[in-house]
């Protein structure tokens, strides 16, 4: 039996329906507590104002969504959503997650973001990755707290 190789795709409705029907408890919980939007709106706007935003999907799941929002010449505001599909392809999803961070990390100098405290897999994957993290302070609309994360880019020295 061969292992499942994964590509990426263009986040078209399909995408965007599988997201919304498969997306993980805590990554739904992450998004609608930023802003008090559904999940359903706040992707719809992440994906808005992402330069290209790309799916991984394997055997024809939907496993995750990457994006990365440009908050001005230098600094991008990297996101992802993962759906339940990332449990069976773990690996192939890392790798995808260190080919999607470094090509983000090549277009700005500074990549940063706030992750929701109470989501315990995001940080360590956080970590994981190299992102930089700080402690917790009130961010989401109710108050929740969530970690600040940062890494430099490429450009950052210029």
């Amino acid at each position: 039996m061969s292992r499942p190789v994964g590509e990426m795709r263009p986040v078209d409705d399909w995408v965007f329906g599988q997201l919304i029907e498969h997306a993980r408890p805590a990554d739904r919980q992450e998004f609608e507590a930023v802003n008090g939007f559904t999940l359903e709106i706040e992707l719809r706007r992440a994906l808005d104002l992402s330069d290209k935003p790309r799916a991984f999907v394997v055997d024809g799941r939907v496993v995750a969504a990457f994006g990365c929002v440009r908050f001005d010449d230098r600094i991008g505001v990297p996101w992802m959503i993962s759906t339940y599909a990332v449990n069976q392809h773990r690996r192939a999803f890392l790798r995808q997650c260190l080919v999607e961070v470094a090509a983000m990390r090549k277009r700005h100098a500074a990549l940063i973001n706030y992750t929701d405290a109470r989501y315990t897999l995001a940080l360590r994957w956080m970590l994981w990755m190299g992102f930089d993290q700080q402690e917790a302070i009130p961010y989401g609309v109710n108050g929740e707290l969530f970690h600040p994360f940062t890494m430099k880019g490429e450009l950052w020295a210029q």
